[in-house]
């Protein structure tokens, strides 16, 4: 096979299975996420480098994935958070882990294909961008794929997933610190329960985690959401 043809077939498989892998990437250990029964659950060990990843919003999500990038952190590797959403305050936010907060979701995306391509992190996550890093999804697998990042993107689905994750918190899950009347006051930890499946394979698996607590601000912070979910700045807005 000449190599004009052999150049011509590998675009067309490209084209054909957005989400295949070369098997040499299957050598590379995977992201573990720091939580053991999670990293046992997964199909090796982790979450696949070079691969996109959905995990379905809501449920303990945010908590279980801030600690994947934070254990990444720890093992000498980089990882990096994408708030497309604005829910995440600068102040709140452990020093390691790569925090962005693009203004817009176009900045977003191009943001986040840039980490990927970049070569330079071992776990990239987005959070915020449900409808845009689903209608981009194939784009930014590819960047995944060049790259060599583990990929988590908050989503409901998407067709080129290698692995799609739920998870939930049972009403029952909290654990809480009592005062000396018995009565709850404060949640000290939050068990999660999660559900994984890829093609041909699914399991579920539980564990705990601890909550985080953080003082008030002392004045709020114009970027962030507020308990309704909306904006407190326009969209279209430079960051500060």
């Amino acid at each position: 096979m000449s190599a004009a043809a052999l150049q011509e077939l590998k675009q067309v498989l490209e084209r054909r299975f957005p989400d295949a892998q070369p098997l040499g990437r299957a050598t590379v250990a995977a992201v573990g996420t720091g939580v053991a029964a999670l990293d046992v659950l997964l199909p090796g060990g982790g979450l696949a480098r070079g691969r996109l990843t959905t995990w379905r919003p809501g449920g303990g999500a945010t908590a279980v994935l801030r600690t994947a990038a934070e254990a990444a952190f720890r093992r000498g590797e980089r990882s990096a958070w994408v708030d497309a959403g604005g829910a995440l305050s600068a102040d709140f936010w452990r020093a390691g882990p790569l925090l962005v907060r693009p203004a817009t979701a176009r900045e977003a995306l191009v943001s986040t294909e840039e980490l990927l391509r970049s070569g330079g992190f071992a776990l990239v996550v987005l959070m915020g961008a449900e409808r845009e890093g689903g209608r981009e999804a194939v784009r930014l697998s590819r960047a995944a794929r060049a790259g060599g990042a583990a990929f988590v993107v908050s989503a409901e689905e998407s067709a080129v997933a290698h692995l799609r994750v739920a998870s939930r918190i049972q009403p029952e899950g909290y654990r809480w610190r009592r005062d000396p009347f018995g009565e709850p006051v404060e949640v000290t930890g939050v068990r999660i329960e999660v559900e994984a499946s890829s093609l041909g394979w699914s399991g579920r698996t539980a564990f705990e985690l601890p909550v985080r607590t953080h003082g008030a601000r002392l004045s709020p912070e114009p970027r962030l959401v507020d308990r309704r979910g909306a904006k407190r700045w326009p969209r279209s807005s430079a960051a500060p």
